[in-house]
């Protein structure tokens, strides 16, 4: 009877220890499919690449375009002294000679590069830093945390030149926009002109009426003495013609 709690314990902590092992797991190695971003992060996995697979450090930037990201981080490694261009028969792009002494010490750095987009539609910028006898790895703490700091300067970068993206873009809608009332405003006024001008035709007209029905009753009282004058030289014709 003794032995049955005794197994029990023994049971129970199994599930314990594995319970804790999934947690470090999920923590060194974060979905993909992550949910909605709040802050950039950074994290490892093991990823394949054009020099086969290798330790990766990826980080989820809180923009959607990848040719945003691109640019960006050429720019980017610009400052580091690093060159960077497309990976012979790869899909990434190589950086050579870039100098990053927290990470490389004094010997230029290799690094891989490619961008994807997760289910949220967000970019992850994936990294692969090339130490000459291996990849980069959190096995490596401190390198490891420079690189992190790095890549967060980085998507601290992309994010500031993404809501500048933003801004131009709000701007030129507003721009539109306003482009458009001015036109709206424009053909609005040249509405107001044509019932002005049709109001003045009208009012003219009107006059003109006016004007057009004396004339009219003139001209019948001048009819009607013409045909008086008319009957009379008819009647002293017709006279004349008697005698």
């Amino acid at each position: 009877m003794k032995a049955l709690p005794l197994f029990l314990s023994f049971c129970f902590a199994i599930f314990v220890t594995n319970a804790s092992a999934q947690e470090v797991e999920m923590e060194t190695k974060p979905s993909r499919q992550s949910s909605l971003i709040v802050n950039s992060k950074v994290y490892q996995s093991e990823e394949k690449m054009v020099m086969g697979t290798n330790n990766a450090l990826i980080v989820v930037l809180e923009v959607t375009s990848e040719k945003l990201v691109d640019k960006v981080w050429k720019d980017f490694l610009k400052d580091y002294g690093g060159k960077t261009k497309g990976a012979k028969g790869g899909k990434e792009d190589v950086t050579t000679g870039a100098s990053i002494v927290g990470i490389g010490g004094v010997n230029p750095l290799t690094i891989y590069s490619r961008t994807s987009k997760n289910m949220d539609g967000y970019v992850e910028l994936l990294t692969w830093f090339d130490l000459g006898d291996e990849y980069l790895s959190s096995n490596r703490r401190q390198n490891y945390e420079e690189a992190e700091r790095m890549l967060l300067k980085f998507a601290h970068e992309v994010k500031t030149e993404g809501t500048k993206q933003e801004l131009e873009d709000a701007e030129k809608k507003l721009k539109s926009f306003e482009s458009e009332m001015s036109k709206l405003q424009r053909q609005n006024n040249g509405y107001h002109k044509e019932i002005a001008d049709a109001e003045k035709k009208i009012e003219t007209a009107k006059e003109n009426i006016v004007k057009n029905e004396e004339q009219q009753a003139d001209s019948t009282q001048k009819i009607d003495l013409q045909k008086q004058l008319v009957e009379e030289i008819k009647r002293r014709l017709s006279d004349l013609k008697k005698q």
